[in-house]
């Protein structure tokens, strides 16, 4: 979410919410509360992904080769970009949220409850939820990817390394060595790759957050749920982070 729009603190929905809770919209208040809530979560989580790219990005300059470097900083800006486009969604979304915040309370005034029932169902807050879901889970996968990319291209430059110290063997006369199993990296391409799974792990939690939320939502309009917890979950997902941001890649897993 942009840093300058803080939906919790915005008149026209703690306006809205509170006319919601007044007039007996239950459902309605719980609904929103739960999309705001989802919302102001995806802007923060985004917003400190993009700040681990950025971090990683100024490792690359370290990087000799400039080929290899050339690639992978490709893959950072791209990720970044696309990061940088699902926020300015996010932000969207917010926007108008504010602006249906605004219409609500306005026929509430001219025409009543019913109006105001129908506005926030207007909102189609499941709708926007299932597809903020799906945005998500396509998100994880490109991460993934993404970090196997980086993956395989650490091993592919360890292998040529190995080959060149053969040739340099055969060129004076020594025993050609059988490539060893690659060393778990500890270098740049290694901190690139486990940002992209991190940021993979990281939309993995949103999605779930999503799904969560959809049920919440559904729950709310069956009567079945007394308040939304979309904060538990974000307190959820931050007490994950340092796990996540330690956990061991595939390649170090293997290792093992």
């Amino acid at each position: 979410m942009d840093a300058a729009i803080n939906l919790n603190e915005q008149p026209d929905i703690k306006t809205l919410l509170h006319v919601l809770e007044s007039n007996g919209l239950k459902k309605e208040q719980q609904e929103m509360e739960t999309f705001v809530d989802f919302l102001e979560s995806m802007g923060n989580q985004f917003s400190q992904m993009i700040g681990e790219l950025q971090a990683v990005r100024g490792e690359l300059e370290k990087m000799q080769d400039r080929g290899v470097r050339a690639t992978v900083s490709h893959a950072v800006e791209s990720a970044g970009n696309g990061m940088r486009e699902v926020l300015g969604k996010v932000s969207m979304i917010g926007k108008n949220l504010i602006r249906s915040a605004k219409y609500a309370l306005a026929v509430f005034k001219e025409k009543g409850i019913n109006a105001l029932r129908k506005a926030v169902s207007d909102m189609k807050i499941p709708l926007v939820l299932s597809f903020m879901k799906s945005m998500l889970h396509h998100g994880a996968e490109k991460k993934n990817k993404k970090a196997e990319t980086t993956q395989v291209l650490a091993q592919e430059i360890y292998k040529a390394k190995e080959h060149r110290r053969n040739v340099g063997r055969i060129l004076i006369g020594r025993r050609v060595k059988e490539p060893t199993e690659q060393v778990v990296d500890r270098g740049i391409l290694a901190k690139v790759e486990k940002t992209f799974f991190f940021c993979g792990r990281m939309y993995a939690g949103m999605e779930r957050m999503a799904d969560r939320a959809l049920q919440r939502v559904w729950e709310f309009s069956q009567g079945k749920a007394k308040k939304p917890s979309v904060k538990a979950d974000l307190k959820q997902l931050k007490n994950q982070k340092t796990t996540q941001r330690n956990a061991p890649t595939t390649k170090e897993e293997q290792m093992r």
